[in-house]
């Protein structure tokens, strides 16, 4: 692939947002490598301590990263009569999670991301009727 730098012409760009390790990037570029990781905790009850979570404890975050069996062999040839690449006008939600959003030439880009759920729900019972199991006392 040829991977010489070239001008990029943009006509409009529009992202609302750029998060967990998203990447813009308006031009050419090398490697991409993004990462990120998450603890994502929901409760029925927020009852939060400092210091309570830990990537640590969970071995997703620090088992390797899995690596494909076998590469599938592609051949790719590309060929533009314009010196500049034109792009005209993009419009994006979002860009999260270790993804990358790119005009222009690119070399090869690597994203992982990994994210442990936890649901801490109580086991709520029947409410009699007129309650809401919302102002019911759980802290017993």
């Amino acid at each position: 692939m040829n991977r010489d730098p070239r001008s990029t012409t943009l006509l409009s760009l529009f992202v609302n947002t750029v998060s967990s390790s998203g990447v813009v990037h308006l031009g050419d570029g090398q490697d991409t490598n993004m990462a990120s990781r998450a603890l994502a905790v929901q409760r029925a009850i927020a009852n939060f301590q400092d210091d309570e979570f830990f990537f640590e404890s969970y071995p997703i975050f620090y088992l390797p990263q899995p690596v494909p069996e076998a590469e599938v062999p592609v051949r790719f040839r590309s060929e533009s009569p314009w010196p500049t690449l034109q792009v005209g006008c993009v419009y994006a939600l979002g860009v999260s999670s270790s993804s990358t959003f790119r005009v222009g030439c690119s070399g090869p880009v690597q994203g992982v991301t990994r994210i442990k759920h936890i649901r801490h729900f109580n086991n709520l019972v029947a409410s009699p009727a007129g309650t809401s199991a919302e102002n019911r006392d759980y802290s017993s």
